[in-house]
């Protein structure tokens, strides 16, 4: 299990980099393997990490609607997000949505809203895990947070960490439905 946590947090860490790099077909690649990792298919990975890369291209558009002043444009542009992430779910069988808060939380992210970004991380994981897992998803929201935080101010190799953290506390309770969506 560490070993795939430990893969598992170095493609995560990467899928932020290649953000930032606008490389989004090696983004899709690095999240198709993360889902293969988890046990998917080829073509549920694949899928999922191509969704995923265009959720990433759509939040972009959102940050340039968000600097032009438009609003709406910037929330149609969330709602596109959201509607690839369902998709994902869709696509890897997810019995519970989590994109709507995922969406969200970037949204927030952007708008620099620190309290609605750690509520709808929080819901992200409470949705996915359940009551049972509360401290698990408490935990995780705080990983997520930490691996925000430290990935802003370029630091690779803690954000590689937090993410291993991450993966090591999630595998360990082994869910029926991952909260993670790239």
């Amino acid at each position: 299990m560490n070993d795939q946590a430990a893969t598992l947090g170095e493609l995560q860490a990467q899928i932020y980099w290649l953000h930032d790099a606008e490389k989004f077909t090696e983004l899709a690649s690095a999240a198709a393997t993360i889902y293969l990792q988890l046990g998917y298919t080829q073509q549920q990975a694949e899928t999922a990490g191509n969704l995923i890369s265009e959720a990433y291209k759509l939040s972009d558009e959102a940050v340039v609607s968000q600097k032009l002043g438009d609003f709406d444009k910037e929330l149609q542009f969330y709602y596109e997000v959201k509607d690839k992430l369902t998709k994902v779910e869709i696509v890897l069988g997810y019995q519970t949505s989590i994109a709507i808060y995922q969406m969200k939380w970037w949204l927030y992210f952007r708008h620099k809203k620190k309290l609605q970004i750690i509520i709808n991380l929080f819901l992200q994981n409470f949705q996915a895990l359940g009551l049972f897992h509360l401290f698990t998803a408490i935990k995780l929201t705080y990983f997520i947070i930490e691996i925000v935080r430290v990935h802003k101010s370029r630091d690779l190799e803690t954000t590689k960490h937090n993410a291993i953290k991450y993966w090591t506390e999630l595998l360990r309770i082994n869910p029926s439905q991952y909260p993670y969506l790239g």
